[in-house]
């Protein structure tokens, strides 16, 4: 699966949910993520590489998922976009005491919180999220859909860049910046 995705950083979240708010948007909620990223000897990030086991909570319903996800090196450099492999798995706990004892090591753990908003767009499934995280001043939004197809991501790439315009941000306001080394950064001082 190829994940097309934009990031950006946000200079005004209201503005932008309102925005949004005006799309005719499918679905809607609140989701916080607990996100845990484990390595082996710093290999995978060196590699360009992630791994991850998530836990999504629903805080419209309550219900929590857990997801196991490994994203591989990215496909597509200005957006830093990468294949990703991800399942549900059952049990968290145990998941991850099965990467322990395989030798991954937790490299990172942070808490995202999330507003997310399904629609159609251009004869394409989009999800946007917008994003905050407690370590973080800066707030985001993430513009994303998937594809088995590699050869499709350009013409989705096009429809994420019309999208973003539409709900009144520019391209100078994307990031590639992982939120694992911002959020590694401002732990560090």
């Amino acid at each position: 699966m190829f994940e097309v995705e934009l990031t950006a950083r946000l200079k005004n979240y209201t503005e932008t949910r309102a925005q949004i708010l005006a799309l005719a948007i499918d679905s809607h909620y609140k989701l916080d993520y607990d996100d845990r990223y484990y390595d082996i000897n710093g290999t995978l990030t060196q590699g360009d590489q992630e791994f991850r086991l998530r836990t999504k909570n629903n805080l419209d319903s309550g219900e929590a998922k857990h997801y196991l996800t490994f994203k591989d090196k990215a496909f597509e450099q200005v957006t830093r976009s990468k294949p990703e492999y991800e399942t549900l798995v059952s049990d968290h706990y145990n998941t991850e005491q099965i990467l322990f004892k395989l030798g991954y090591q937790k490299s990172a753990h942070y808490a995202k919180h999330c507003e997310i908003f399904n629609l159609k767009y251009r004869n394409a499934s989009i999800e946007i999220a917008l994003v905050q995280f407690d370590e973080l001043a800066d707030a985001f939004i993430e513009i994303e859909t998937n594809t088995l197809d590699k050869a499709e991501t350009d013409t989705l790439f096009e429809k994420l860049y019309m999208l973003l315009e539409e709900i009144g941000l520019s391209k100078d306001q994307l990031t590639k910046e992982f939120y694992i080394d911002m959020i590694k950064a401002v732990q560090s001082k």
